[in-house]
């Protein structure tokens, strides 16, 4: 899938941050790819809004399988708002991690719904507080499990939103873009760094708005 000079470890319960550019949001897409198995997919909460089910269908193509089987191995469900957050984070995750035997799942933009303006602060705080628990359920089951974030804004009342959910994880991933290779910097447990060279093009998702 991606040219590797170094793997990334591989991440058996997690869970993982990754963060920086719009391409952390592929690169935890492709590393949650990684932990499905036959009949064991990949549950996407998708926050940012990114998913990109052409770049899935390039990827199986250019991995020599058909586009269908690779998609097969994905259920996705689209986060608009902080309340819609909610209501996973309250059972609905749980009930679909069980219904599908999940592999593996992928918060993407996992904050954003709690960055909107129109969120009450103390609101965003309340709901951010269900996350811990789901995170280390996920963890204790050996879900495999990405949370990924754009380059964390400072919002006022919310500069600790990002910083707790690192704190949250034994991972986390910066991913800085650098000329036709990507920079995977390894910030939490130990500094170590991997370049990634990918063979499927453009990988930044495509923000759907």
């Amino acid at each position: 899938m991606l040219a590797e000079r170094a793997p990334l470890p591989d991440i058996v319960t997690g869970p993982a941050v990754f963060f920086g550019d719009d391409a952390c949001l592929t690169v935890a897409l492709l590393a949650g790819l990684r932990g499905t198995r036959p009949g064991r997919p990949l549950l996407i909460v998708d926050g940012a809004n990114a998913f990109d089910p052409f770049l899935v269908a390039d990827l199986a193509r250019k991995s020599g399988i058909a586009p269908q089987i690779l998609l097969d191995q994905i259920r996705i469900s689209r986060v608009f708002t902080c309340h819609q957050l909610e209501a996973l984070l309250r059972g609905r995750l749980r009930d679909a991690v069980q219904r599908f035997h999940a592999a593996a799942v992928y918060f993407s933009g996992i904050l954003d719904p709690l960055l909107d303006e129109d969120v009450p602060v103390r609101e965003a705080g309340r709901i951010f507080g269900l996350i811990p628990p789901v995170l280390r359920a996920l963890a204790a089951a050996r879900i495999v499990t990405l949370c990924a974030c754009l380059q964390p804004l400072t919002m006022p009342g919310r500069e600790r939103l990002f910083p707790s959910l690192c704190e949250l994880t034994p991972w986390v991933f910066e991913v800085a873009r650098s000329d036709d290779s990507l920079q995977i910097i390894c910030r939490k447990p130990q500094a170590m760094t991997w370049t990634w060279e990918p063979q499927i093009g453009f990988i930044a998702p495509r923000r759907w708005w």
